[in-house]
């Protein structure tokens, strides 16, 4: 019977294990502040037309769930920088674009780590739980319809004088 002989496992490099003790430490994070009641999560946030999302640089993983769940292409991943003694890095970051931001609240619920939080755009305020635009004109009441006037004469059509059909100019020598 012949014994298999196990192969040494390859040379760890160093910055390989930098990044996973970097991606581990995100994990934990994210289990500490993860919340798991999800019904609480889902009432927390406001939402509608006046609301958009903000992202809290500091906390975001980059974990792109956010992304991957808003349906209005309202979050992009950008690359940031960092730099530590003796290395750089790049890691990717949300960013919420606000022109298509319609204020679902999706991308908040699924963060594992709380970095979106919901709040009300210029021009609409929280009222009652419910957004309403700050300062909006009251709606016009109904105008109340007139009574109906009384029928005017009409007088009858005028027409031209009636004019003689004249005859074109007879030329000279006919005739």
């Amino acid at each position: 019977m012949a014994v298999a002989a196990t192969a040494p496992p390859p040379p760890q490099d160093p910055l390989t294990n930098y990044y996973r003790a970097v991606r581990q430490m995100n994990i934990e994070l994210a289990r500490k502040r993860y919340k798991t009641e999800f019904r609480f999560r889902t009432q927390q946030y406001i939402r509608g037309t006046g609301t958009t999302a903000v992202v809290d640089d500091e906390v975001c993983m980059g974990c792109t769930h956010c992304f991957d769940n808003c349906a209005f292409e309202a979050i992009d991943m950008a690359d940031r920088k960092f730099a530590l003694p003796g290395m750089s890095y790049t890691s990717r970051k949300a960013v919420i674009i606000v022109d298509n931001c319609v204020g679902c609240e999706k991308c908040a619920i699924v963060c594992p780590v709380d970095a979106i939080d919901m709040i009300p755009k210029s021009g609409w305020e929280v009222r009652d739980g419910r957004m309403v635009q700050a300062g909006a004109p009251p709606k016009p009441a109904a105008p109340a319809r007139p009574a109906p006037a009384a029928p005017k004469p009409q007088a009858p059509p005028q027409t031209p004088p009636a004019t003689p059909p004249t005859s074109p100019p007879m030329a000279p020598g006919a005739g």
